[in-house]
């Protein structure tokens, strides 16, 4: 009897221990588990997080690159802006240095037979050149003249006296002449007669050739190839 009730202690003492592991393992496995999924968890949301912020870096520094780009060609564009702005002012300047000698008057043009002549300058006249005979302005006065009729000008050096016929002002080489008018049975011409500035043709021309290469920028140039 003795020993029987031994064995069951035993079985008992036995089972019970089995028990305990059980639970032991179970309950390790169930922390485990816990333990993993948290980690999990964690890792997606800073994953998840690291790809936000590297997303949110690379539009804040496209963002920073474009500005740094707008405000490059902004400085261009200024800097064209004031260049031309003061090739406007200096052309302004220069013709505020012309000086009207006659609003409205009327020019004719020399006669072939006056080829080969001497002139009251001294300089042998042809017609072929821009030159001009004048009553009173200085010889060597470089003059515009204007088609009142259509606006085109030519500018011509005063190199004799006259014309000697009552209401005209000017004579004008048939060359320069027919610049004007472009209609040869047209023999008198209403114009205005500007003097210009000592170099004026000089200063104009780079002044012109400096807004010209200003002007040669295509209106569709990337401008960002300037953004350095």
């Amino acid at each position: 009897m003795i020993e029987k009730a031994l064995k069951r202690q035993c079985l008992i003492k036995t089972d019970f221990m089995k028990r305990q592991y059980y639970f032991l393992i179970s309950g390790g496995l169930i922390s485990l588990t816990a333990i993993f999924g948290f980690v999990k968890t964690n890792s997606t949301d800073l994953v998840l997080k690291t790809e936000e912020q590297v997303g949110f870096g690379k539009e804040l520094a496209y963002a920073s690159s474009a500005n740094k780009d707008s405000s490059k060609l902004n400085e261009i564009q200024a800097a064209i802006d004031s260049e031309l702005i003061k090739i406007n002012d200096e052309l302004n300047a220069l013709e505020e240095e012309v000086e009207i000698v006659h609003d409205k008057t009327i020019a004719s043009y020399y006669h072939d037979k006056f080829n080969g002549r001497q002139t009251a300058s001294g300089e042998i006249f042809s017609n072929n050149d821009y030159t001009a005979a004048h009553k009173t302005l200085p010889f060597g006065t470089k003059v515009r003249v204007t088609n009142l009729n259509n606006e085109e000008s030519i500018i011509v050096e005063i190199t004799d006296r006259g014309p000697f016929i009552k209401g005209r002002q000017l004579d004008l080489s048939k060359k320069a002449f027919m610049d004007l008018t472009h209609d040869k049975k047209r023999g008198l011409l209403n114009v205005k007669i500007e003097v210009l500035p000592e170099d004026y043709q000089t200063k104009r021309l780079e002044l012109e050739e400096e807004l010209n290469t200003i002007a040669v920028i295509p209106s569709n140039l990337d401008l960002n190839e300037f953004a350095l």
